[in-house]
């Protein structure tokens, strides 16, 4: 108020004289004062503005004469509108606080009564607020022009009060002030980039550490920017966006890689220039010809469309694409290691699968948990994984389990249909259903597993976790195939003799003590036979048949299935077999108490397990 009260009480020492200007000692008019007759021509805004400034009212009321230019209430209205203000004090607010108020409502005020008539061709008058405004008098009416070259038009003159006289004008005359810049916020506002505010939103706490900081600049995305982003990452909204990029850490490790900690407007610029941001990572910006071009970590270039806008803390230039930094994104094994899926990475490693996964272009993981893999080492009647490994058929049947929860190509969940089949590495389709529930996965034999975590990004797509593990059909060997490639033939030629073939294929379960070819040669020395065909011949069928059924228990026992120490097994031949285990050693004692050595252990079969052992087993015959 200091500097409106010293060119109050200085007078008409702080205008120019009009020239020819006549002025006018009228009578004043008694009771009325500049608010009332404000208030009695509707000037509802303009009183309320000069009660928004204390002490105001009542020193114009004081003064021995004034001359009021006033904006009708529709004037102050299209104000709000160019400064983007819903209301008066918002209006303060724009112009940078109740002094800047003061010098406004000072501008439209002259310390001398001026009436219309006193008015001819075009003067100059010096206002409260220290600056001059023209006034024109011509044959079309009377103008005013303030500070900014605008012009407003006097509506209604000579309302006269108490100390003074008031002109109405159709315009809020604007001296020569310095308006606050506007925040980062508002200049987004301003230029319409909703979803660049939208993403800033996102993230807890970056709008006010960006409004706090000390020097920035921004490089502002348009929205058609975010829009071409969402096509390239296949989102379809902002929530999207984030999910693929990998959570809201690396949303603002995106917006950061927007914003440099410094002032840069496009005449601070040299040809080249390179800016750590505060995303910690570089950006090249260059400029050339007039244009201005920013380049990412990714080597992709964007152009500067709006430079220099002006914030209170900095400059933005708004740019046409989406800035990428490395958002350094786990790949599948360190995702399975933050997750804990320990099974998991050890399956992976046994099979010989981080290579591939790894090197894959992109992929999808249906993760199984341990507890999952817990479940599965319980179904399989296994105590660890290695024990299951040898249960499954062996570790190329491992790569087909695992090969399984793989399909090779990237699909969050938020990709998926209500119902989706995927080929997965193992060359065998899964079935993937997404509904308000969740998402589940069918595996092979109709089991289905849920998706407990989804969407979490890696280098080479995304990882979904799963609470159970998904089965292929995988192949096992039948007992002759497996004897076959064990080349037992003597075995299988004994089997066939004996017509004990489809017997062993048709069982439920069976686990088969197999001898090797020398064990047959050895027996065949000790009986004094030259030949098989002669054996079955001296002996008889029933008794080959008894001999060979006493090399097969009726239930499925894998080597690490046996007991410490001897039990008696049960035999297809109708006798317990001795069988001894010490340790990872496992031996066969038959019923003349001849001892042998299981020499290859568990050889999964379709239907149980094959042990090859070095000696023919004899029953009681």
């Amino acid at each position: 108020m200091t500097k409106l009260f010293k060119y109050l009480f200085i007078g008409t020492a702080l205008f120019s004289m009009f020239s020819c200007q006549e002025i006018v000692d009228a009578d004043p008019i008694e009771g009325r004062t500049v608010v009332s007759v404000a208030q009695n021509e509707g000037l509802t805004t303009l009183v309320a503005a000069v009660q928004a400034v204390p002490g105001l009212e009542s020193t114009l009321q004081s003064q021995s004469s004034i001359t009021v230019f006033a904006p009708t209430n529709e004037a102050f209205a299209a104000a709000l509108d160019a400064f983007g203000a819903s209301d008066l004090n918002e209006l303060v607010a724009k112009l940078g606080g109740a002094t800047n108020l003061q010098t406004v409502l000072g501008f439209h005020v002259v310390p001398t009564r001026i009436l219309s008539s006193s008015l001819s061709g075009t003067s100059t008058v010096t206002t409260l607020a220290g600056q001059q405004l023209t006034v024109t008098r011509s044959v079309g009416g009377i103008t005013v022009v303030d500070a900014q070259g605008n012009t407003a038009n006097v509506l209604e003159t000579d309302l006269q009060f108490q100390n003074g006289v008031m002109h109405i004008i159709d315009r809020v005359l604007l001296p020569s002030i310095e308006l606050p810049k506007p925040n980062l916020v508002e200049a987004a506002n301003e230029f319409g980039l909703n979803t660049l505010l939208s993403a800033v939103n996102a993230v807890d706490g970056l709008g006010n550490t960006l409004l706090s900081a000390g020097e920035i600049t921004v490089f502002a995305p348009t929205n058609e920017a975010f829009a071409a982003a969402l096509e390239v990452f296949g989102a379809a909204d902002l929530n999207e966006l984030v999910i693929k990029l990998g959570g809201v850490a690396n949303l603002e490790k995106v917006l950061g890689f927007h914003v440099v900690p410094a002032v840069a407007f496009s005449g601070d610029l040299q040809a080249s220039n390179t800016f750590t941001t505060v995303a910690g990572q570089d950006l090249l910006v260059e400029v050339s010809g007039g244009s201005v071009t920013v380049t990412d970590i990714l080597g992709r270039t964007v152009n500067v469309v709006a430079a220099d806008i002006e914030i209170a803390n900095g400059v933005v230039h708004v740019v046409d694409g989406v800035l990428l930094p490395d958002l350094m994104l786990p790949n599948v094994v360190e995702a399975a290691t933050a997750a804990g899926l320990t099974t998991l990475i050890d399956a992976v490693t046994a099979a010989d699968l981080g290579g591939a996964l790894l090197g894959a272009d992109a992929i999808t993981v249906f993760a199984p948990t341990n507890d999952a893999f817990g479940a599965a080492l319980q179904a399989f009647g296994a105590a660890n994984l290695s024990q299951l490994v040898t249960k499954i058929g062996g570790v190329e049947n491992l790569q087909t389990v695992l090969g399984f929860h793989v399909v090779p190509a990237v699909a969050f969940s938020t990709d998926l249909n209500a119902s989706n089949t995927f080929t997965t590495l193992a060359g065998q389709e899964l079935m993937v259903t997404a509904g308000g529930s969740g998402v589940t996965v069918t595996d092979a034999l109709g089991n289905t597993a849920n998706v407990v975590t989804a969407d979490v990004a890696i280098s080479n797509g995304v990882v979904h976790v799963i609470d159970g593990v998904l089965l292929p059909e995988y192949n096992l060997p039948n007992v002759v195939e497996a004897a076959t490639a064990a080349n037992l033939s003597v075995l299988l030629d004994a089997v066939t003799a004996a017509n004990l073939g489809q017997t062993l294929l048709d069982a439920d379960e069976i686990t088969v003590f197999a001898p090797t070819n020398q064990a047959f040669v050895n027996l065949l020395n000790a009986l004094g036979f030259s030949s098989l065909q002669e054996m079955i011949s001296n002996l008889g069928l029933e008794a080959v048949q008894k001999v060979l059924g006493f090399h097969v228990v009726p239930t499925t026992a894998f080597s690490f299935d046996l007991a410490e120490g001897t039990q008696m097994v049960p035999t297809l031949a109708g006798e317990d077999l001795m069988v001894t285990r010490s340790g990872n050693q496992v031996t066969v004692t038959d019923a003349n108490g001849q001892t042998y050595n299981v020499v290859a252990a568990d050889v999964a079969i379709e239907n149980g397990v094959v042990h090859v052992i070095d000696g023919v087993l004899l029953p009681t015959l």
